[in-house]
């Protein structure tokens, strides 16, 4: 199986058990997953940093997925570092903003 399924399997049971701060994370690292997978094919350098990765996949005609980057990276950090948890209406909005960046990238790489 394709390390961003097993990432996006482990998010989803997360949220039936309501763990949703991991669930946050394994979602955002899922489409980085995707997204660093893209660049890859193309023979692009991976940046390291977040921001640069969603700028880079922008730069790829990708809008959808670049934001999708940008928004789950925020709920990541939201997880992660604050003292405030994902609740279940963001974790909600969570999984449609992954589905739509991961549809777009999973269009460009089966080009």
């Amino acid at each position: 199986m394709e390390k961003h399924k097993i990432l996006e399997n482990e998010a989803k049971r997360d949220i039936e058990i309501k763990c949703y701060n991991k669930a946050a994370s394994a979602f955002y690292f899922a489409l980085r997953f995707l997204a660093e997978t893209l660049l890859r094919k193309l023979q692009w350098s991976i940046p390291r940093r977040d921001d640069k990765l969603a700028n880079s996949i922008e730069t790829l005609g990708l809008k959808n997925a670049a934001k999708s980057l940008r928004f789950l990276y925020e709920l990541r950090k939201k997880a992660d570092y604050m003292e405030e948890s994902v609740n279940k209406e963001e974790i909600a909005e969570c999984v449609e903003v992954y589905e739509k960046g991961k549809q777009e990238l999973l269009k460009q790489l089966k080009r």
